[in-house]
């Protein structure tokens, strides 16, 4: 259609609720807000906490800043993506987020999520990739509404659409925490939410055998009505049931039918004539197929959106990097077993300590003199902290990251030559290696 983006005005978009929408979005995530069209000037008023709010109205206005906006502007039109960077000429910390709105692929306006210090600045980086999805939605809504061809119907399907994309970002953040922080404590119950959003009958995941590849060996699924032996059953099998051809796909870019491509003999020769519509995509571990991730509708036929099967894919890309993970910490412990037998072999005493003095390992020989379990106690009694040395006087060297020195131990009742040096440990903290070996004086 002809778009006259003069009449983008503020009363339209006051008519189509759109400053209550931003505004209740830059409200929740206490930023300030302002929509501004494609020459600077305000379509949608500042809004935000008051404590700043008169000064963000003014600063807005201000034709020093004409200059920054054209450069944001140019750099939206571009990419199409939501710019965020600092703008410390302002106020130091502060950020600032702009997301582009179309009307029918035409650039009207720029929606712009202000934060004034620190704290905000934090909330608008967890924030602005949620501001791009809705300016992308309220994109499409202008566009209907300024068409004239929205229907109360449509503006449903656009709310509900926005609804489930940010619940998908919300879920792939709750997963990522926990690949990232390792507890996998609620896995059940995220993948749940999972089935739940894309109301799909079963998630499964298989695992390539590696003594047979032709055999996928399952590895865990999530199902409607929980799990049972009488749906294991269903999804182990002694053969990749696919096609030659559907495998292949699986292996790179995945395979996705619905009610649009599934065929009779689909139905009968891969899927038993059970299935309805079905995603499944590819999992890599170092970049080799290691498995995949199946979406499975049983109940009804369907038309996968184009946000269902990004998300879809999203999953499977997680599970890749869980994978990747695993794997590392698995290698970690391996080495971290070795590492254990060797140090049980040291004649010498040793022990390994977090920062706080709590002992994570002690060499047998140490067990063995105490005479007792220490692991997570506190080191003290057996030896202070570096850091307490300085009041206790005692005399050390520390070259090169290493601490040497001699010590009386009272526990051990006697003087020892005490070597302690801090390494990074399996997450990255730092843990301090002492051994300790009766003096020769």
């Amino acid at each position: 259609m002809d778009i006259d983006i003069t009449k983008i005005t503020p009363e339209f978009l006051k008519s189509c609720k759109v400053d209550q929408l931003i505004d209740g979005f830059a409200s929740a995530c206490e930023l300030y807000s302002v929509v501004l069209d494609v020459d600077g000037k305000i379509l949608i008023e500042p809004s935000g906490p008051k404590a700043y709010l008169g000064e963000f109205y003014v600063t807005v206005t201000n034709p020093r800043y004409r200059r920054l906006y054209k450069e944001t502007v140019e750099y939206i039109v571009d990419t199409r993506e939501t710019l965020l960077t600092e703008v410390n000429e302002i106020s130091p910390g502060s950020r600032f987020a702009a997301a582009p709105i179309f009307v029918d692929d035409h650039f009207v306006a720029t929606w712009i999520l202000y934060a004034h210090n620190k704290t905000q600045s934090q909330k608008l980086f967890k924030s602005y990739d949620r501001q791009h999805v809705m300016a992308s939605c309220l994109s499409d809504i202008i566009t209907k509404l300024y068409a004239g061809s929205m229907t109360m119907y449509e503006d449903k399907l656009v709310r509900k659409q926005l609804k489930f994309e940010t619940q998908c970002k919300d879920i792939v953040d709750e997963i990522l925490s926990m690949v990232i922080s390792g507890d996998k404590t609620f896995v059940s119950d995220v993948y749940e939410k999972v089935r739940k959003l894309l109301n799909v009958d079963y998630i499964v995941f298989y695992r390539v055998d590696k003594t047979n590849p032709l055999n996928m060996i399952l590895h865990d699924y999530w199902a409607k009505g929980g799990k049972s032996e009488e749906a294991e059953k269903a999804f182990v099998w002694d053969h990749d049931h696919y096609s030659p051809e559907m495998a292949a796909q699986i292996r790179t870019e995945g395979l996705v039918i619905d009610r649009r491509t599934m065929t009779n003999q689909m139905r009968a020769e891969v899927f038993n004539g059970n299935v309805k519509a079905i995603m499944v995509f590819p999992v890599f571990l170092k970049g080799e197929y290691e498995g995949r991730m199946i979406f499975i509708e049983n109940s009804r036929e369907r038309i996968w959106s184009k946000s269902e099967i990004k998300f879809a894919k999203q999953i499977a890309d997680i599970v890749s990097k869980d994978l990747a993970v695993v794997r590392r910490m698995e290698q970690i412990e391996s080495a971290w077993a070795a590492i254990k037998k060797v140090a049980d072999a040291i004649p010498d005493y040793l022990l390994v300590r977090q920062m706080d003095g709590k002992i994570i390992f002690a060499n047998s020989y140490l067990r063995q003199k105490l005479g007792e379990d220490i692991i997570g106690k506190d080191s003290r009694f057996i030896l202070p902290m570096q850091e307490e040395f300085a009041v206790d006087g005692a005399p050390m060297e520390t070259p090169s990251g290493l601490t040497v020195y001699q010590r009386y131990i009272d526990i051990l009742g006697g003087i020892y030559d005490v070597t302690e040096s801090i390494h990074k440990w399996r997450k990255d903290e730092k843990v301090s290696i002492v051994i300790l070996e009766p003096a020769n004086n």
